[in-house]
């Protein structure tokens, strides 16, 4: 929980910086920026649990729901964020967030009918709760695929039967 927090944060805190900068549509640095934010949090939260919870040995699994869960934090608390925004302190926002769309639209060539039906559809999938859930599924998700990844550097499984020292004797877990 402690690493999807400060990974809700991080990611917060960057989107804040975009806000306050007025830029609704996210470079693409943006985007690898953010999934740098979770694979870190994801590594570090593995290496954590690993490390000092489970005495330096982690099986593929844990390691995995350890990252998943990451994710769903992390997910959780941006989509909060992300509420309170939009329904508190900018009203707003997805208007202008519409209008970027707009733009974009019109500069891939679209005709006026085609914009206006695009737009009369993004208008229904782009409230707050939905904007929100559709997070919540985007983080776990991409999370549950960092996970897999890095999971198979981080698992370390635990010796079946003792490891021995150089003397012979068998050292316990």
């Amino acid at each position: 929980m402690t690493w999807g927090l400060v990974v809700g944060l991080a990611l917060i805190i960057l989107s804040l910086v975009l806000y306050i900068m007025n830029i609704y549509k996210a470079p693409t640095w943006v985007g690898i920026l953010n999934y740098a934010l979770i694979i870190g949090g994801i590594v570090m939260a593995q290496l954590k649990y690993r490390n000092n919870i489970l005495d330096g040995y982690i099986t593929y699994g844990k390691a995995v729901g350890t990252g998943v869960l990451v994710s769903l934090f992390a997910s959780i608390i941006y989509a909060f964020y992300f509420i309170i925004l939009t329904k508190f302190i900018d009203t707003g926002y997805m208007d202008k967030v519409l209008e970027t769309v707009e733009q974009a639209y019109a500069e891939n060539g679209l005709s006026e009918d085609q914009i206006a039906a695009a737009l009369e559809m993004s208008k229904k999938m782009m409230t707050p709760i939905m904007m929100a859930l559709s997070t919540v599924f985007g983080f776990v998700f991409m999370g549950t695929l960092f996970s897999l990844i890095t999971s198979i550097f981080i698992k370390k499984e635990a010796p079946l039967f003792g490891s021995e020292s150089k003397e012979g004797e068998t050292l316990s877990e």
